[in-house]
């Protein structure tokens, strides 16, 4: 059997979330060359080619883009241009792995999901939460049945203190899109509709504020904003989510409250069995227990599970997908959920009022 030629990978941004990517393709150098790494800051995309000994580097990536030497691209820029650089890298025939959010706008969703369509090319969200053992233990087991109707879900990523103040485009909203709901929020709400079989949701109610970001309080321990830094995203968002399934979800995310520890977890009540669900993110550690009952009596049970590399393991399934043509497990068509929801809640707290959601 031929063997099959290495995926050559270019990545278009070099900042902090794009060191997970690298390391992961480093460890599958069988099976990937580390083509292309692109920044407007030259200086870090040359310090990241040296260390994962990427071959080229650019300062522009519609040149990265134009190379006939890149298969697929890794997209990891602030969060107003994922869509954009997706939609281009698309066109010119490259396979895309794009971080979360897929997008800020819902309706850039639909340009995506065409441009892939027509490209014929693989489209990946880097949702790699799904990936951690735990978290995919809960998904098959609910999926099975075993859990019964599943009717309600809390779900959150609630911090103390914890502002990103080191790149100011985190809080300008025109550049991220919004605060905690479209970063951490992203994360927790995916897995939980994903446990859930992705239903549609139907309508949103929420609230958003900013009571911390203002005032520049609530960055991490050890940082401090900017003197004259604005701040026009939320740091506490909360959304009351229908599914087209009569299933609730109740949301709480923020990047700062007065809190007693930060707190990442995903509650499910079925009819026959609940599930609890808690990430400490410090150690990556998970927590499960599932509550049922037999014979009449209430049971506890704890599960343990050993720590995976859950970003080495979406990279590897992204290259599989490539490699396989095969669907990738995180996909454009729920990224268009996520963004309609987060919209949604955005809008309901302009408002004041419920909004229908339209498919």
């Amino acid at each position: 059997m031929q063997k099959q030629e290495k995926i050559r990978l270019g990545f278009i941004g070099a900042g902090g979330i794009s060191r997970f990517h690298m390391a992961a393709a480093a460890k599958l150098a069988d099976r990937v060359m580390l083509q292309a790494v692109c920044d407007i800051n030259e200086t870090a995309a040359k310090e990241k080619a040296g260390k994962y000994g990427i071959l080229s580097v650019y300062t522009d990536y519609k040149d990265l883009l134009a190379s006939s030497d890149i298969d697929a691209v890794v997209i990891t820029l602030p969060n107003f241009l994922h869509a954009k650089v997706s939609i281009e890298s698309l066109e010119v025939g490259k396979h895309v792995l794009c971080e979360k959010p897929m997008v800020t706008k819902a309706e850039d969703a639909y340009a995506i999901i065409r441009a892939r369509d027509q490209s014929g090319k693989q489209f990946m969200v880097s949702m790699n939460n799904r990936f951690r053992k735990a978290a995919q233990w809960i998904h098959r087991y609910v999926q099975s049945g075993r859990l019964g109707e599943v009717y309600y879900a809390k779900t959150g990523w609630i911090r103390r203190r914890g502002i990103p103040v080191w790149g100011s485009w985190f809080f300008d909203k025109n550049l991220s899109g919004g605060g905690p709901l479209i970063d951490l929020g992203v994360h927790v709400l995916d897995l939980t509709l994903w446990m859930l079989g992705y239903p549609r949701p139907v309508s949103v109610a929420g609230k958003t504020y900013a009571k911390f970001g203002p005032r520049h309080k609530g960055a991490w321990p050890g940082k401090s904003f900017a003197p004259h830094a604005a701040y026009t995203v939320e740091d506490l968002a909360a959304a009351f989510i229908q599914l087209e399934n009569e299933a609730t979800i109740v949301l709480e995310t923020s990047w700062a409250s007065h809190i007693e520890q930060e707190k990442v977890y995903v509650e499910l009540l079925g009819s026959e069995g609940g599930i609890s669900w808690h990430l400490n993110p410090v150690d990556g550690r998970e927590e499960v227990k599932l509550f049922k009952e037999e014979d009449g009596v209430p049971t506890d049970t704890v599960l343990h599970f050993d720590p995976n590399d859950e970003r080495f393991d979406i990279f590897e399934s992204f290259i599989s997908c490539i490699e396989s043509n095969s669907t990738p497990v995180c996909t454009a068509e729920q990224g268009l959920l996520i963004g309609k929801i987060l919209e949604s809640v955005y809008q309901s707290s302009e408002t004041g009022r419920q909004v229908q959601i339209q498919w």
